[in-house]
């Protein structure tokens, strides 16, 4: 082959080449604030305090009370899960709307708090409580009209657990309501089997002083990701174990008519429209709707919760710690790094959602997180950016009070509960 042939293939080569990796190269995604996000910009930069805050959509979150609470539908309880809307006006607004009292709650210091906030309500544990932390509700509760006899349930995934909290029963004199742990599927404890009823049942039904059998809580996050419906094989075999476990409780000599039969999660809820094997059904985090809960059967859901946090620094160009080439390089790869915003605070399990098209930060920070845009961002120090959480639980707690937004106004300020009794 001729030298120049040679040359001229190579340099073809590197062409392709070349050409290849400027297809892979990113698009310039960065945009302003939409109309929507401009309105909350300007009014936090004119009432706002000044630091990042937790917000919520009123109108939105409306608009997904009422979707769940019409997939639940008027046979079935909706139960509203305390971890995921960690706040007592905001269950209040929740409870309220759905027409509910029916709570779900996973932690004892909250469950001292419901006791107190919501004397009328049906409380199930969303999991098994160490006897350590039942003893402390029962010390901690105080003058309240709550009945736990009659309106809390008490989650027991192994006769072990069931022998503690008897144990504890009889030593206060009281009566505890018991709901069964059941394993459809995800494989995190509870009874196994139906055939593991018969001794747990037997314990509750020889002391009926201090122990009742109140329900099965069954759940299944596992149907998340099959966007599956009803007639789904995974589904069915879910119910299928289930009503195993309803039937056993029969047999056994139990009214089932009486039971609390618990299930479902807001990723799952939906499935069960058509199905009356549980008839107490839970959600949370549907409500509000953080980025994990983007998933096929809450579709119709929208958005309520958002961090806002200001805008401390702003530079037209992209700097980093180090070697000046790469701070240089960056944005001739990826014109979403050509100009950088430090805002307040971060490290927050959340993603920025506007201005739209932000990458990851170039390193994470609880001081000042490093955001960087393209040139197609214009925000301006004291500007907002706006984030989504991923998950609501725990997320909700870190910022205070909770500032409720509807049609473009401040409306409240929801304080949180606090994670110690």
């Amino acid at each position: 082959m001729k030298r120049r042939s040679l040359l001229l293939g190579s340099a073809g080569i590197a062409a392709a080449a070349a050409g290849g990796v400027l297809l892979w190269r990113p698009e310039d995604k960065g945009a302003p604030h939409s109309a929507y996000f401009s309105v909350l910009n300007d009014l936090l930069k004119r009432e706002g305090p000044g630091h990042p805050v937790m917000l919520i959509d009123i109108d939105r979150m409306n608009h997904n009370i009422d979707a769940l609470a019409s997939s639940v539908g008027p046979d079935k309880t909706y139960r509203v899960v305390v971890k995921s809307l960690p706040s007592v006006p905001l269950l209040k607004a929740v409870m309220e709307r759905a027409n509910t009292n029916a709570l779900m709650v996973f932690h004892q210091p909250f469950l001292n708090a419901i006791a107190d906030a919501f004397p009328d309500a049906d409380v199930l544990l969303g999991k098994p409580m160490p006897v350590n932390a039942v003893r402390t509700f029962y010390s901690r509760l105080g003058y309240t009209a709550f009945e736990p006899a009659s309106q809390l349930q008490w989650l027991v995934d192994t006769p072990e657990r069931l022998i503690q909290y008897q144990a504890l029963a009889r030593e206060l004199g009281v009566k505890m309501r018991i709901n069964l742990e059941i394993d459809v599927g995800l494989h995190r404890g509870g009874l196994p089997e139906p055939a593991a009823l018969g001794p747990v049942l037997q314990t509750i039904a020889e002391d009926p002083e201090h122990l009742s059998f109140a329900g099965f809580m069954g759940y299944e996050p596992q149907l998340t990701g099959l966007r599956a419906g009803l007639e789904h094989p995974a589904v069915q075999g879910v119910l299928e174990i289930y009503r195993g476990f309803i039937d056993g409780a029969r047999e056994a000599g139990v009214d089932v008519s009486t039971l609390t039969l618990n299930g479902a999660g807001s990723h799952t809820l939906k499935i069960y429209e058509r199905d009356n094997t549980m008839n107490d059904l839970s959600a949370g985090s549907g409500v509000v709707m953080p980025t994990d809960f983007d998933t096929f059967h809450l579709a119709d859901n929208t958005p309520a919760l958002f961090i806002a946090t200001p805008i401390l620094k702003r530079y037209d160009t992209l700097k980093v710690p180090g070697d000046p080439w790469i701070a240089k390089a960056l944005p001739l790869w990826d014109p979403n790094m050509q100009q950088l915003y430090y805002i307040y605070g971060g490290y927050w399990k959340a993603r920025v959602v506007s201005p739209p098209g932000v990458p990851e930060p170039l390193y994470q920070s609880t001081n000042q997180s490093p955001i960087t845009t393209s040139h197609a961002v214009d925000l301006q120090v004291d500007d907002y950016m706006f984030l989504r959480p991923t998950q609501s639980e725990h997320v909700m707690l870190q910022f205070g009070d909770l500032l409720t937004v509807n049609n473009g106004a401040l409306t409240d300020r929801w304080p949180v509960f606090h994670q110690t009794g």
